[in-house]
């Protein structure tokens, strides 16, 4: 069994009910993580499990870091590899995506899902870096970590991950206490650790700031960023005549 948990920082309640809707209509376990803190739940119907978690809480165990705007502290993603490395939940793979992802049809999910039923980790692109980089974020991973190449690092808007590479993840965060940059972590591990990495091309649209309009995006491919939710909602009505 595959589950799909988004990473959010507020769920609107169009978001809550899309997002319940992909669990209705899927053969997927949906979770909603929350990054702030603050945030009051609205009174939602509970269909879709809701996660909030204090910083605090993740922090002192080492799940922090991995955001480079918020060093040394818990985000979304921090806080969702803290709940399901610390809680029994049956799963064979978590589909960990942003809330900036538009997905066109949730079928696309489960043809990549039956592609690659067997890798530990599912991302854009798994570049191997041997020796030490000066471009991108590199100064700052190597400040962040004593681990010694290889390196790697891939936009992981939309990364979908083993029980075996959140294993590797939590080995490595008992022993260094931390984790480091989000982008270098969850390859790098994978290398270091010999798992099994695919770059599907449905995830090729996964990019920085490319503007995704009517007039390019297509079905097979997931895409980011679509930061607008109403887009994202517009985007499945008029090229798909699909909800969900």
């Amino acid at each position: 069994m595959n589950i799909i948990c988004f990473l959010t920082v507020c769920p609107t309640f169009d978001t809550y009910n899309y997002y319940k809707l992909i669990q209705k209509k899927s053969k997927y376990k949906v979770y909603i993580v929350i990054d702030k803190n603050d945030y009051v739940i609205p009174d939602y119907d509970d269909e879709v499990e809701i996660i909030q978690i204090n910083n605090i809480t993740c922090e002192t165990l080492g799940y922090k870091n991995s955001v480079l705007w918020f060093l040394n502290k818990a985000c979304s993603r921090d806080k969702a590899l803290y709940y399901f490395i610390h809680n029994s939940i049956e799963y064979d793979n978590i589909w960990f995506i942003e809330e900036d992802v538009f997905i066109p049809k949730i079928e696309l999910l489960e043809k990549i899902d039956l592609m690659y039923q067997d890798d530990d980790l599912l991302v854009k692109e798994f570049p191997i870096y041997y020796e030490k980089q000066k471009h991108w974020h590199w100064e700052q991973v190597y400040s962040d970590t004593n681990i010694q190449p290889p390196f790697s690092c891939s936009m992981i808007c939309a990364i979908r991950c083993s029980k075996q590479m959140l294993s590797t993840i939590e080995e490595y965060v008992l022993k260094y206490k931390s984790m480091f940059l989000d982008e270098a972590m969850f390859t790098t591990l994978a290398a270091h650790s010999k798992l099994k990495v695919s770059c599907p091309k449905e995830l090729k649209n996964i990019t920085w700031n490319e503007k995704w309009t009517l007039g390019n995006v297509k079905e097979g491919y997931l895409y980011h960023p679509v930061k607008d939710m109403k887009k994202q909602k517009e985007f499945r009505n008029k090229l798909f005549d699909n909800i969900i």
